[in-house]
């Protein structure tokens, strides 16, 4: 038995010892305590629509936490686990998916998550759910795929509700910021009533995986929360460097050169590059080696200095369009136009003396 894990949980030092003597639901609290969650109603889902719900498993101890098995009392319900071996401070996921596509009705199950180490316990997750034949999405889920950052994306599902006439979708709710949505009625006949639902993923939503629901309202008394899920995953755009373009402190007519990288998982095309300052020129003719379409970009900037003393700071904005990207990147530049003297008596870095922070 581990003294680390006995220090860093003080009720299991009294569980564990007391095992023999107090009921086993007590010996296992350890284990039930890294599950925030126990239970989850998937609600009323439509035949074919994907349902599932991921369980968190949080390890908060100091010992490894091992999975041996996760099973389903009810093959209405689908169970797995991302991955066995959960270290201190980490995250695993079991995932319930709901079988909609082989059985109808009110279908609930018990989850069995079996630990081995580092001490022997079992913890009960429970399902369930009411699956509808008289509610079709076609397709059963929104699926962005795989998608770069700063792409706005629309999806189309098809919904049908076969049943009474006045039925009708009186609100829709997103679990997601960055996921909206809306509904049009295409037709109404003899209880049938189609829609089209449109969701749209902002521009500017937050990289990472996506794994949320919209949520249909209707003005039925019970099961009146129609769920539909919403997947993919956002991976980041492009990246430019240096993220702030410092052109100087500079003489009257002084002429500087700058280089700029832009990197992406993928290969991508600059389009076009503007700024309202004429005073900066753009080279971004890629050299045989990188090719017209790369992951990696390299754009030459030119920079020359009015002829006058201003003695103020030019912030411009350059606009860099790519073909990865439906809204073009924005990059700060900064340059300020001194006299001699005034150069040579300010040592300090260009960026420390005028570069706002926003």
């Amino acid at each position: 038995m581990s003294n680390n894990f006995l220090k860093q949980i003080p009720i299991v030092v009294f569980t564990l010892i007391s095992v023999n003597c107090v009921p086993n639901l007590f010996a296992q609290k350890w284990a039930e305590d890294m599950f925030k969650v126990k239970n989850h109603n998937f609600g009323s889902v439509s035949r074919n629509a994907k349902a599932e719900y991921d369980f968190e498993v949080y390890n908060p101890y100091i010992e490894d936490i091992h999975i041996r098995s996760v099973s389903s009392s009810c093959s209405c319900t689908s169970v797995s686990v991302d991955k066995s071996t959960i270290k201190t401070y980490e995250t695993a996921r079991v995932k319930a998916h709901y079988n909609t596509d082989r059985f109808l009705g009110e279908k609930g199950a018990t989850l069995t998550v079996v630990i081995d180490k580092p001490f022997y316990a079992t913890v009960q997750l429970q399902v369930k759910g009411n699956i509808r034949t008289d509610i079709i999405f076609q397709p059963g889920v929104v699926n962005f795929g795989s998608i770069f950052s700063g792409n706005a994306v629309e999806k189309e599902v098809n919904f049908t509700y076969q049943g009474r006439s006045n039925w009708q979708v009186t609100q829709l709710k997103s679990t997601n910021k960055d996921v909206s949505a809306n509904l049009t009625e295409i037709s109404r006949n003899a209880g049938q009533v189609k829609y089209r639902l449109k969701v749209k993923l902002a521009p500017d939503a937050s990289t990472g995986y996506i794994n949320d629901r919209i949520i249909l309202v209707s003005n039925e008394g019970l099961n009146k929360e129609i769920p539909i899920m919403v997947q993919g995953v956002v991976k980041q755009g492009i990246t430019v460097n240096p993220s702030k373009l410092i052109i100087g402190n500079l003489e009257p007519g002084q002429e500087v050169t700058k280089k700029i990288v832009l990197r992406a998982e993928s290969p991508f095309m600059i389009k076009e590059i503007a700024c309202p300052n004429d005073q900066y020129s753009f080279n971004f003719q890629r050299t045989r080696s990188i090719g017209p379409s790369s992951n990696i970009q390299i754009i030459t900037v030119s920079y020359k200095a009015p002829d006058a003393v201003t003695n103020r700071l030019f912030n411009d904005t350059i606009s860099i369009v790519t073909d990865a990207q439906q809204t073009p990147l924005e990059l700060k530049a900064y340059a300020k136009v001194l006299a001699d003297d005034a150069i040579n008596e300010n040592p300090e870095t260009f960026d420390e003396i005028i570069v706002p922070e926003n």
